[in-house]
């Protein structure tokens, strides 16, 4: 399916446009534990069967088979060409498409260019505060917090004057206008129609995307009235649910967790003191945009936010939403309630470093808040902990994960192994086969025989979009000359083509290219799919199966062959028994590996 625009920009269009916010627009939909539910816009049903599943960005309708990204969503809903679709999820979201020979789309392209100019005009305008006065108020501030030189370059980090207007005059001195200035965040309006600086008198910290584009700041108060922390507030080219403080420098850090805090001199202070793997949540909860895109960089996170009880269920839930992706998800606890600039000030680099290796796996954290919680001495408190770590080790999605934890929790509290089991068992949810009335329907339309055959490949497919690292493994296990069903063929050789030579590894943007047929069965194989934390291992099981089935089949209709035959077809006899042992031979091969 072309679509005429990069897959990258493709991607961020999906990754803005929350697909909850826009299939709200149009269905009435009610959240039921992870995921919401309606009616299907796309086929009459008294019973809701319509879901949307956030931590994927994916809907799926268990009623009709419908299903995709947001951009199918909004094809289907309005009755619209793919390309049109890109086109209304871009204006809504504001993201700059490529120029194009449509006057109005090349108009809303140079001006996204045009605030994000200004913005890098504006970093350089505050930087040049600092780097000439190094003894003046800013300078006294950034040395007070013994923040090096290399660490303001590499930052940006500026300084906005007490002045009303010395930003405003600067811009304006480089032929900005007063309304684009407006439009980008740098000024406010007041009642008598007069501009003025919105930040004055604080240390400035640019906020620089994924793609090292300068699109909004936040401002640290020196002294005087007014918040200590101010942000650029929302513009064409900033939104804070989508964007991460620090994210531009952490992409390229080679570890392979990310560490977040909560400030930006918390995430200054990490990469000074040598964790490039860090970046600050601008002062939000973390939102699902947030943790996809942690996941794309990283299979691990780590959580060091000041877990006080007012804040710590909104933590909880955002951690929980990483962990859904498929993400593993730590807490890092920081002694006497400390920010992280705080401790390392005062223990030095290699203590914070070791509670970095020490961080809690959630599961272990929520058991220890509830071991705080209540008092497991007594029935009653005993009960209710119990039930809590059932409820958080079942939100696990790997079978030998969870047997980890069990082990683990009911030997360092005491608690009858059996007895967390059963608990967790009753909090599992059900469901995650494909149902085998849709399975039906899906085998005839793709003339596929064989339930395991469809399932694995699907699962397969699945793994390799959310670790595209895995694509050249399925490779070498599986030869595309093995799939003899031409759907699947083609389906495993596009995800494959992309993942590897366009670097999309997102199943919501792979789902916008794949044909109607084909994406009903991707989306369905998505949305029931397996996480693991050895999704390697996940991965050569599914691929194993896969080809026990293909071969299975194979010689089920050989058998089927030989017995329709009479006894004086003796060479076709004779063919077809080679043939059967050749595939027995195939099959014995894959048992013993």
């Amino acid at each position: 399916m072309a679509n005429y625009y990069p897959d990258e920009i493709v991607e961020e269009i999906i990754e803005k446009n929350d697909i909850v916010d826009v299939v709200s627009d149009y269905v009435k939909i009610t959240r039921k534990g992870k995921d919401y539910f309606g009616l299907c816009p796309f086929h009459r049903e008294k019973t809701p069967s319509f879901s949307v599943v956030p931590s994927k960005q994916i809907f799926y309708c268990f009623g009709c088979g419908k299903g995709g990204n947001v951009l199918n969503f909004i094809k289907n809903i309005e009755n619209v060409e793919y390309i049109d679709a890109i086109k209304m999820m871009a204006d809504r979201a504001s993201v700059q498409l490529p120029e194009s020979n449509n006057r109005d789309e090349r108009k809303k392209s140079g001006y996204t260019k045009k605030l994000i100019e200004i913005n890098t005009e504006a970093a350089r305008f505050y930087y040049s505060v600092i780097k000439d006065n190094p003894k003046g108020v800013a300078a006294e501030y950034i040395n007070g917090r013994k923040i090096k030189e290399g660490t303001v370059v590499r930052f940006g980090l500026g300084f906005s004057t007490e002045k009303w207007d010395s930003l405003l005059k600067h811009l304006k001195t480089k032929e900005y206008i007063e309304k684009d200035i407006f439009t980008a965040g740098l000024i406010i309006k007041n009642k008598n129609g007069n501009y003025y600086d919105r930040f004055r008198n604080r240390i400035m910290f640019p906020i620089i995307d994924i793609r090292n584009r300068v699109i909004g700041f936040g401002g640290r108060l020196i002294s005087g009235e007014g918040p200590k922390y101010m942000n650029s507030p929302e513009t064409p080219v900033y939104n804070k649910s989508t964007s991460l403080y620090g994210i531009n420098i952490a992409k390229n850090s080679k570890a392979e967790k990310m560490v977040i805090v909560e400030g930006y001199m918390d995430c200054i202070a990490l990469h000074q003191a040598g964790f490039s793997n860090c970046v600050a949540s601008l002062g939000t909860a973390l939102t699902i945009r947030q943790a996809r895109m942690l996941k794309k960089l990283v299979p691990e996170v780590i959580i060091a936010y000041d877990m006080d009880p007012a804040g710590r269920n909104a933590t909880l839930r955002g951690l929980d939403m990483i962990a859904s992706l498929g993400c593993g998800v730590k807490v890092l606890e920081i002694p006497d309630g400390k920010d992280p600039d705080d401790y390392i000030i005062k223990n030095g680099n290699a203590a914070f470093g070791r509670l970095i290796e020490n961080s809690l796996p959630l599961v272990e954290y929520k058991a220890k808040l509830l071991r705080g919680k209540y008092n497991i001495n007594e029935r009653d408190g005993r009960l209710k902990f119990l039930n809590g770590v059932a409820k958080a080790i079942a939100q696990v999605n790997n079978a030998i994960e969870r047997e980890m934890y069990v082990n683990r929790i009911s030997m360092d509290y005491s608690i009858s192994r059996e007895s967390l089991e059963t608990e967790v068992g009753k909090n599992m949810k059900g469901g995650t086969e494909i149902p085998s009335e849709k399975m039906k329907k899906l085998k005839t339309a793709l003339h596929i025989e064989s339930d395991m055959e469809m399932k694995n490949f699907m699962s397969m497919a699945a793994i390799i979009c959310a670790r595209p690292e895995l694509a050249d493994h399925a490779k070498n296990m599986l030869d595309y000359n093995f799939i003899d069903n031409p759907v699947l063929k083609k389906m495993f050789l596009d995800i494959i083509e992309r993942v590897e030579n366009k670097g999309v590894s997102d199943a919501a943007v792979i789902m916008g290219n794949l044909e109607d047929s084909q994406r009903e069965l991707f989306t369905a194989a998505v949305t029931y799919a397996e996480t693991s934390n050895d999704m390697k291992k996940t991965l050569e099981e599914k691929v194993i199966k896969y080809k026990k089935a293909v071969i299975n089949r194979k010689i089920t209709k050989i058998s089927a062959k030989l017995d329709s035959l009479d006894d004086n077809n003796g060479e076709e006899t004779s063919r077809l028994n080679e043939e059967l042992s050749r595939e027995f031979n195939l099959l014995r091969n894959i048992k013993r590996k």
